[in-house]
C-alpha cells in the first residue's frame, strides 16, 4: 500500500477531510497537496512523516509508516487473520508471547561472553530476541487498541511515558 493510502485511510478513520488536514497547524500544507500524495501524483516529503502522523494521532497509522521512516526497524500493525483486535483477545496474545520470552530467556547461558558462544548458542541468542520481539509487538498493538478503544491520543500518551521514564531516568 502507498503512503498516499495510508494518509487516506487514517484521515477517513480519524474523522478528517483534506481540507480539515491541511489546515492543521502541524500539517500547513494546501488541500491540494494532500489530495496529491493521497492518489501518488506527488511525492510524500520524508520530513512531512511526523508532522503528519501527530495531526492524524491514529495508532494504525503510526505502525504503518515506522517502518517506513526507520529503514525497516519497525513493530508491525497486527492485523493478520489469526488476530482478533479486541481488547480481552489482545491481552491473551499479549500473555502468550510475553509467557514464550520469559521461558527463552530463562532458558539462555547468560554468563558466557558473546565472543565465546558456538554458533548453536549463537542461535539461541537470536531466538531469544524474536521471542522479546514477539512479546514487545503484542503489547505495542494492545496498548495502541486500548486507545482506540477508549479515545486517548496514542501520541499524548507516548508524550506522559517518555516523560516519566525521563523521571525514572530511563533515558536522559
Amino acid at each position: 500500500m502507498t503512503i498516499g493510502r495510508k494518509i487516506a485511510d487514517a484521515r477517513k478513520r480519524t474523522g478528517h477531510s483534506q481540507r480539515s488536514l491541511s489546515e492543521m497547524e502541524e500539517v500547513a500544507v494546501s488541500k491540494e497537496s494532500i489530495a496529491k500524495y493521497e492518489t501518488g501524483t506527488r511525492t510524500f516529503p520524508k520530513d512531512m512523516y511526523p508532522r503528519v502522523a501527530g495531526a492524524l494521532d491514529d495508532p494504525q497509522f503510526y505502525f504503518e509508516t515506522w517502518q517506513e521512516t526507520t529503514g525497516y526497524v519497525s513493530i508491525p500493525y497486527f492485523n493478520g487473520a489469526v488476530i482478533d483486535r479486541h481488547p480481552a483477545a489482545m491481552v491473551h496474545l499479549v500473555k502468550s508471547e510475553t509467557i514464550e520470552a520469559i521461558d527463552q530467556v530463562e532458558m539462555m547461558c547468560w554468563y558466557k561472553p558473546s565472543e565465546n558462544r558456538t554458533e548453536h548458542e549463537k542461535e539461541d541468542v537470536r531466538q531469544t530476541i524474536k521471542e522479546l520481539l514477539d512479546a514487545a509487538a503484542s503489547m505495542i498493538n494492545l496498548a495502541a487498541e486500548l486507545c482506540k478503544d477508549n479515545d486517548f491520543s496514542m501520541k499524548s500518551l507516548f508524550r506522559e511515558w517518555r516523560a516519566s521514564l525521563k523521571a525514572r531516568k530511563y533515558e536522559r
